[in-house]
């Protein structure tokens, strides 16, 4: 990748007769000049390499609501759904295992530890009819993401009607544990052998909902207080967010606090987690409000002060709250901003954690992605990566998180199909395609040159 400045100026015109020469010279200038205000302004600079399609997997049928997701272990791409759960090589494209739940019975939910190549899902209890039964996600089952092999399986307890929508995804995974609720107990057990851990320090009071794992430690959402008997609801009337973070060795209560500080939060409003190190969450104001903001706190539970969705820099839309990645200090989303009624730009912008301020970006005038629309991150190896659609396709945009100076432009195929996540493998982008009403391939590999 180069810039359009980095190319060979050198003129030789030691030949020339003298007007000639400063004629050129002149031109040498104009054309520098030029090209350094390219250099400087957002979406001009740097000229957008090809990608080409590597390989391609088998197109999927239509898939469920239900038991999605894509990750990457080693060499080993692993692509859920619904009816199954298939392995591929990620350097070939071919498929290496498949697992297909016994009988009728389907996948509710599957969360990878993907650093020791374990996936953890739960789904129907066996027989032909499962649901039909009475015994939907009753079984918690672990496999090895290399060759599809069951590591174990145990018992899933119920989730109660009342609390489904407060933990929808009843499985976390993530440094060397799958974690999970019990009744009012949260639970974590060896993400390899399936034996017991520990038993969280919930605070007095709380029940637990939503979990998100990292290395260091597990993030809850915790439904807590309220008042009234909890003999006809799940939650007692009144009970607001906390936030809550355990240690994944033992299990210790870190810290916990109230998700709005001074502003109470009910446990019913929408809150999911963009982070678990450092905790960060994008939690509606009530119900599922437009009105919300990205809440997060330092290593001590301390709040930080938030990130409203809507402000100077534009507004998150609900549908994109999630599209954000997280390092350690900084919260990168893709507000976009009111040009006319019905038509609207993009602008990538960096937040500070510490101070809830931009760093860089949040003005129409700062535009770092060439007028696309984010469709997902990657943070690693000091860059930020940003797959962002155009009117005329999709490219791919490298920038260097600290300052939002862009390193490397590249063009994918203008027929790429919407992309649910995408991995770096080697020298290779990877999207994959989950949950989609109609037929996809589940993955496509893509060389840059």
């Amino acid at each position: 990748m180069r810039n359009e400045g980095d190319g060979d100026m050198t003129v030789h015109d030691n030949d020339l007769p003298a007007g000639r020469s400063t004629g050129r010279r002149r031109l040498v200038r104009t054309v520098a000049a030029v090209v350094a205000l390219c250099c400087l302004a957002a979406g001009c600079g740097l000229w957008a390499e090809d990608m080409e399609v590597a390989w391609d997997t088998p197109v999927d049928r239509r898939a469920e609501s239900q038991g999605n997701g894509a990750w990457l272990a080693g060499d080993t791409l692993v692509h859920s759904r619904f009816d199954a759960v298939r392995g591929y090589d990620a350097s070939s494209g071919e498929r290496r295992w498949e697992y297909v739940p016994p009988g009728r019975s389907a996948v509710c939910h599957a969360a990878a530890d993907a650093d020791r190549s374990v996936l953890v899902l739960t789904r129907d209890g066996d027989g032909p009819s499962a649901s039909a039964k009475g015994k939907p996600c009753a079984t918690l089952v672990a496999m090895d993401m290399t060759d599809g092999r069951e590591l174990w399986q145990a018992p899933h307890p119920a989730t109660d009607p009342g609390l489904q929508d407060f933990r929808p995804s009843t499985v976390s995974a993530g440094g060397g544990i799958a974690v999970f609720p019990k009744g009012d107990d949260l639970h974590a057990v060896d993400v390899r052998t399936g034996k017991p851990r520990w038993k969280a320090a919930l605070p007095q009071g709380c029940v637990p909902g939503r979990t998100a794992v990292a290395e260091r430690q597990v993030a809850a959402l915790l439904a807590c207080g309220g008042t009234g008997d909890r003999s006809d609801d799940a939650i007692p009337v009144g009970a607001e967010l906390h936030a809550a973070a355990f240690d994944s060795a033992s299990g210790a209560l870190l810290w916990s606090g109230p998700l709005g500080g001074r502003t109470a939060i009910h446990w019913t409003s929408r809150a999911e987690f963009v982070s678990a190190d450092p905790v960060v969450v994008a939690a509606s104001e009530s119900g599922d409000s437009k009105g919300g903001a990205y809440l997060s706190f330092d290593r001590n539970g301390r709040p930080n002060p938030p990130i409203d969705f809507s402000g100077p820099y534009g507004e998150i839309r609900q549908d994109d709250r999630l599209t954000a990645a997280v390092d350690g200090a900084r919260l990168y989303v893709v507000p976009r901003h009111t040009v006319r009624l019905s038509r609207y730009e993009y602008r990538l912008t960096a937040f500070d954690l510490t101070t809830g301020a931009p760093v860089w970006g949040g003005t129409r005038d700062d535009d770092r992605l060439d007028g696309g629309e984010s469709a997902r991150f990657l943070l690693g190896d000091g860059n930020l990566t940003v797959l962002a659609w155009h009117d005329d396709g999709a490219r791919l945009h490298v920038l260097d998180p600290a300052t939002g100076d862009r390193r490397d432009v590249y063009e994918l195929p203008a027929d790429m199909d919407y992309v649910s996540q995408v991995f770096e493998y080697k020298d290779r982008l990877i999207v994959a395609r989950y949950g989609a009403q109609e037929p996809v391939k589940p993955f496509t590999a893509y060389d840059r040159r």
